[in-house]
């Protein structure tokens, strides 16, 4: 939610800056009320979140990097354990998987039919073999090496 808050900065700083000057701002007002939603990034596709995050002064090699940054599954995660983003919301193009912390490392339906041989068959051991070139480079060692 920083790197959020860094854009309101950078997009208030921007407005502050045009009205000085008498020069038009309310593109930069459309885009303060876009910001003020928290999962906005998560609303939009991400044609549209680059130009937002270009009319709001990002450099274009920074863009990939910040939109990354803002749509992570952390960022997702953080607004969902506060309740600012509801999984059936149509609007939410980008969500992830939510998992149960509290049921993660508990097993599952253990076969206990299993024997021995099916669960240790992974672990037999397979004799090495060397390839045909390794071969030929461990005689040519041998043969320049005397």
């Amino acid at each position: 939610m920083t790197q959020l808050s860094e854009l309101r900065l950078i997009n208030d700083s921007n407005i502050l800056y045009l009205k000085k000057i008498n020069k038009s701002y309310k593109r930069n007002e459309i885009i303060k009320n876009i910001l003020n939603d928290e999962t906005c990034f998560f609303k939009m596709n991400k044609n549209d979140a680059y130009m937002v995050l270009q009319d709001i002064g990002i450099l274009d090699n920074q863009i990939d990097t910040i939109y990354k940054k803002l749509i992570s599954s952390d960022e997702f995660y953080n607004l969902y354990k506060y309740k600012k983003i509801d999984l059936n919301n149509k609007e939410i193009l980008i969500k992830y998987p939510i998992y149960n912390s509290d049921d993660l490392f508990k097993n599952k339906k253990n076969n206990i039919n299993n024997n021995y041989e099916s669960v240790h068959k992974d672990m037999e051991l397979i004799p090495y073999k060397e390839s045909f070139f390794i071969k030929i480079l461990n005689r040519l060692k041998k043969l320049f090496g005397k």
